[in-house]
């Protein structure tokens, strides 16, 4: 422990606690660009800085799909602090003397850790603990109420709602596995301001995580929305709440192996 500005001594993380912060950061899914975020683990916070100098750059030249990513990198973070015992601050303010960092972690209060903070832990690197829902469609649209933040809306979509998306319909149709049941969660940002595409990716990693929790098979893409044309377009869309920025398939367990592929 070490001495706060308060005269309250401030948490310092251990050797075992970094450890579990830094796993935790690292299990990202893979299936998203890679290499984009660096990690500064302090005495009593955590800094997440976005790598600008990346291989991605010609991709994603506004950092749109780098700063989705680091918000998934938050949400994992939080899960960690949570199951730690602690209640996480999240600052997603600009420093004007660090303009690359994204987000810094700070412990708050000590909390202890309900089952649910267990479940999302466990989620983080794909266990199971809750049964299969018996609807997914209904499980779906309660999920996407309880899952918006701070100007990132969740809209869930049945099949048909997904054919009906102009111009990005057929490609998210062709990442589902047509022999099992699914539906898919559209995440989109009111605005594209740096925070909330931070919390669009947040959002969306939760949603993964919320899927595993339940034994369901998910997996996200930023991909159909890089053009910042179709999330324009999109934006008008009838039931389409502001700019896409991602979407997650979630389907049903599969049965056998022939019905695998690949994973998130």
């Amino acid at each position: 422990m070490t001495a706060s500005l308060t005269g309250i001594p401030a948490h310092v993380w251990s050797t075992e606690e970094k450890r579990i912060l830094v796993a935790a950061a690292r299990q990202v899914p893979k299936r998203w660009i890679d290499d984009v975020w660096t990690l500064s683990v302090h005495e009593d916070s955590i800094d997440l800085y976005e790598r600008l100098a990346s291989s991605h750059w010609v991709r994603d030249r506004g950092g749109r799909a780098r700063l989705i990513v680091c918000g998934a990198v938050v949400a994992n973070l939080d899960c960690a602090i949570r199951i730690l015992g602690w209640a996480p601050l999240t600052d997603l303010t600009c420093d004007a003397l660090a303009l690359d960092r994204v987000a810094r972690l700070r412990t708050k209060r000590r909390v202890r850790p309900v089952a649910a903070d267990f479940a999302r832990f466990a989620a983080v690197p794909g266990r199971r603990t809750k049964p299969a829902p018996s609807s997914v469609v209904t499980w779906g649209r309660e999920v996407a109420e309880a899952s918006e933040a701070d100007g990132v809306r969740v809209r869930g979509l049945r099949p048909s709602d997904v054919r009906d998306l102009p111009k990005v319909g057929g490609q998210i149709i062709r990442k589902a596995t047509p022999e099992v049941s699914w539906i898919a969660f559209l995440v989109a940002t009111v605005t594209e301001t740096r925070e909330q595409l931070v919390r669009a990716g947040a959002v969306t990693q939760r949603l993964l995580l919320t899927s595993t929790e339940y034994g369901l098979e998910s997996a996200a893409f930023t991909e159909p929305f890089d053009a910042p044309a179709v999330r324009g377009a999109l934006g008008v869309v009838e039931g389409v709440p502001g700019f896409p920025q991602a979407v997650v398939v979630v389907e049903e367990p599969r049965k056998t192996p022939a019905q695998k592929r690949r994973t998130s």
